[in-house]
């Protein structure tokens, strides 16, 4: 009889723990619907923007939860000390606690990631070893940490204009 309520026991709390799994599965999937708006959303790497950054504007997210941005890199196009295929983290930001956020790209990022330039000793970038990505359409995730919420959009990366 003993063995039989431990089972019973077991079974109960086995059964309320995965409801409450599921519980928190299903709101993630019935909140709000993440969205990511990039401004600009067509750019050309120039050194204008260190100055003026590409900047992320999101909404949908939990209230002060983390939330990474993430170029997703196209097949064939390499990046210096990224692996083929992995994401490329390009900014990091914190919801408000209405679950909306604004960051704008860090001039290291965009030095890194757009430019590939090559640093000094003294720690300054060298474009002189600069292996600018190529123009193209590149997929931009924002992904809650908490919530798992992905919102997703695009970055156009255009050829710079012909001189005159």
């Amino acid at each position: 009889m003993r063995s039989f309520k431990l089972i019973v026991l077991f079974v109960a709390i086995s059964g309320m723990v995965l409801g409450v799994i599921s519980c928190q599965g299903l709101q993630t999937l019935t909140g709000p619907k993440a969205t990511l708006e990039i401004s600009p959303a067509k750019i050309f790497l120039s050194p204008a923007l260190i100055k003026k950054p590409v900047t992320f504007k999101g909404k949908g997210f939990n209230p002060e939860e983390m939330i990474t941005i993430e170029m997703v890199l196209p097949p064939k196009v390499k990046m210096k000390g990224v692996e083929e295929g992995a994401d490329v983290g390009v900014a990091l930001a914190t919801a408000d606690k209405k679950g909306n956020f604004s960051v704008a790209m860090k001039p290291m990022a965009t030095l890194n990631w757009f430019f590939q330039v090559g640093w000094t000793p003294l720690l300054k970038p060298n474009f002189k070893e600069a292996r600018p990505i190529p123009p193209g359409d590149y997929k931009i995730n924002a992904t809650g940490l908490d919530s798992d919420r992905i919102a997703t959009s695009i970055l156009t990366i255009v050829p710079p204009p012909k001189k005159k």
